[in-house]
């Protein structure tokens, strides 16, 4: 039950206060014994050389690496084993406060000559994590010798060390464009370029399948052991490779995320990166210190939102390729960080998509070039947001279409909507199914970061009464009504309202569980018109809420256009835009300003300093997400040499 001096205490209630004190007592004591130290870190080393050297960026000196566990051991930290945190994860056992697991990727011959022997003296437990087939036939650009299987057989007998699969041989890179990038293996499913087509799902199931039942059958040969932990190549998994893991019998997978781990999340376990630099700028133990600290502060977004139309050429692939290069070089020397890509096609700019540039089985696909944009920008460190419309989709079958698209009232009565968004109702399971068909494509196939949802997901106030939208609405009720019923009653209006904007919520929910299936860490941002922000009385005339937004998406992207909007005042509208989003909790955290590079009114540019003079309206406000549309790479629209002055994350790439 505890210590001496727990039992002492418990003698003396039991005199003062008798059988009832002694009983809540009891109660006490179990619950902070049952309640136990859930979270812990786990850092990820690769080869720990005597000296660094410039190609191998993931090393960690020798030097700094006894630094790094003299601080572990001085500072309160306690390495833990694999066992110690599948028992924790049954609650047979408690972790110790600080608990943190060392992990050591691809067998090198420095864990054996240097690593080994120092955490045996030091009574620290760590994980070994075996690439197969690298041991017979080693990549020809490793930094280091591998240990052989005697050494590894060796090391595996010692009570402190886990042996873990690191795939049989997925840690390389396969095609997986149709122009021919290369991703990670278990993450992107392959190019065949002789047939010109992509894997399928069943085909990607058996390859992975396979590779884990070879390495499975590989340690039991050498090693005698079925391993429990699997790391992922590059840290990327998804859903399909974990389920698989699971069938596999693995208790814990590794991946490379920041952040605290928990024994309630084993199959998706945090790991962080400890680095070394040749010249580091700072005190390297400082930033070691940082790091345990497991929580990396907020990155300010200075996003731009491209139209791939501009970028792509239907009559020449070569010209393609070439407007693309100019575009990233401005983004690079803009030095923004992220990227919200169009992923759909309107080449004549009515909002109503008919094609998309990604591989999929719902639209046609103009051309096959997202995936291969999003490669390009990634490889250049920008996070790539798949910007994509959630309702203005125009199928082939006209019949569907149809059949579903919004209706508002005319005379009183639901008509087909004659807005200039052919939107679909996002009331009706067919419409669900087919969307989330083309998000799935889109997840599997390209190597995005995260979804932003297009401002067609909206509801203006006379939408949407298709049938499907009145019957939902009558069933969350328990009774029949009329459309003139619902507007008659000003507090029915206000639930249809809210009803509206929590179904468009919910399909979106929809989608990002789609879109995780493959692409498990991708965030998700949504438009939302200035107007809800600045009065959420606007609700009615959007079926939007900026609260349920900041409560529901990673990001909120304020669509801050004063010449849209008819300002009179920029300065004065812009200002009141960003109190009124820093009134909602976590609103300023979470608010990208997105604002216009071009006047669609008068069909001109807006000049760059009078963007940059927005910029700085909105910071000096307290905002502190921006973003820019358009973009115009051709005609250096806005100016690249005064707009990054604050789009650049160069100088402040953190907020405070």
């Amino acid at each position: 039950m505890g210590s001496g001096l727990e039992v002492e205490v418990l003698k003396r209630y039991i005199t003062i206060a008798g059988a009832t004190a002694l009983i809540l007592l009891f109660c006490f004591f179990c619950s902070h014994a049952m309640g136990g130290q859930k979270d812990f870190l786990v850092l990820c080393y690769h080869s720990i050389p005597e000296r660094l050297h410039p190609k191998d960026p993931y090393a960690v000196s020798r030097k700094l690496f006894v630094e790094q566990m003299e601080y572990l051991r001085t500072h309160g930290y306690t390495p833990v084993s694999v066992e110690q945190i599948v028992r924790a994860s049954k609650g047979i056992e408690l972790l110790p406060e600080r608990a943190v697991l060392l992990t050591f990727d691809d067998a090198y011959l420095s864990y054996y000559e240097f690593v080994f022997p120092l955490l045996q003296t030091l009574g620290y437990p760590s994980v070994l994590g075996i690439v197969g087939s690298w041991q017979d036939k080693p990549p020809p650009d490793l930094p280091e010798p591998l240990m052989n299987w005697g050494q590894i057989r060796e090391v595996s007998r010692s009570p402190l060390v886990e042996i873990a699969s690191h795939t049989y041989d997925m840690h390389k890179g396969i095609r997986y464009t149709s122009q021919g990038n290369i991703g990670p293996s278990m993450w992107v499913r392959q190019y065949f370029p002789k047939t010109r087509k992509y894997e399928s799902l069943a085909q990607y199931r058996l390859r992975l399948r396979r590779d884990f039942e070879k390495q499975h059958a590989l340690l039991k040969e050498k090693l005698g052991i079925s391993p429990r932990v699997l790391i992922w190549p590059y840290g990327k998994y998804n859903t399909v490779s974990v389920s698989l893991a699971r069938e596999q019998g693995y208790q814990m997978c590794l991946t490379l995320e920041e952040g605290f781990a928990s024994v309630d999340r084993l199959l998706y376990t945090n790991r962080m990166m400890p680095r070394d630099e040749l010249r580091p700028r700072e005190n390297p133990i400082f930033k070691f210190k940082r790091l345990l600290k497991g929580s990396p502060s907020q990155r300010a977004i200075r996003a731009v939102q491209v139209d791939l139309d501009l970028i792509y050429d239907p009559s020449s692939f070569h010209q393609t390729e070439k407007n693309l290069g100019l575009l990233i070089d401005r983004l690079v020397a803009m030095k923004v960080n992220t990227v919200f890509l169009q992923a759909f096609a309107d080449p004549d700019g009515d909002g109503n998509v008919e094609s998309v540039y990604f591989p999929n089985k719902v639209l046609p696909t103009r051309a096959d070039i997202f995936g291969w944009a999003v490669h390009r920008m990634i490889i250049n460190n920008m996070a790539v947001y798949a910007w994509m419309p959630m309702l203005s989709f125009v199928f082939p079958d006209s019949s569907f279409n149809e059949k579903f698209r919004i209706q508002e009232l005319v005379e009183g009565k639901p008509r087909k909507s004659r807005s200039w968004y052919k939107r679909l109702t996002p009331f009706a399971e067919e419409v669900k199914h087919r969307v989330e068909q083309l998000y799935e494509d889109l997840s599997a196939h390209c190597m995005i970061d995260g979804i932003l949802f297009q401002d067609d997901a909206y509801l203006a106030e006379g939408e949407d009464f298709h049938p499907l939208a009145i019957k939902t609405f009558e069933a969350s009720l328990g009774k029949r009504l009329s459309p003139g019923q619902i507007l008659a009653d000003p507090e029915m209006k206000k639930k249809w309202e809210k009803h509206k904007s929590e179904a468009l919520i919910d399909f979106t929910k929809r989608l990002e569980r789609t879109v995780r299936k493959f692409r498990p860490t991708a965030r998700f941002a949504r438009n939302i018109y200035a107007p809800v922000v600045l009065d959420p009385a606007n609700e009615a005339y959007f079926a939007q809420d900026y609260k349920l937004f900041v409560e529901n998406y990673d990001w909120v992207v304020v669509m801050a256009y004063p010449q849209m909007e008819g300002a009179e005042d920029v300065k004065k509208w812009l200002r009141k835009l960003v109190s009124a989003a820093s009134k909602t909790p976590r609103g300023l955290n979470k608010t990208v300003f997105k604002i216009q590079t071009f006047n669609w009114q008068n069909r001109r540019p807006i000049p760059t300093n009078q963007l940059l003079k927005e910029l700085r309206i909105i910071l000096a406000a307290g905002g502190r997400h921006l973003a820019y549309y358009p973009d115009n790479c051709y005609q250096n629209q806005p100016q690249l040499d005064i707009i990054k002055l604050e789009m650049s994350t160069k100088d402040y790439p953190f907020l405070p």
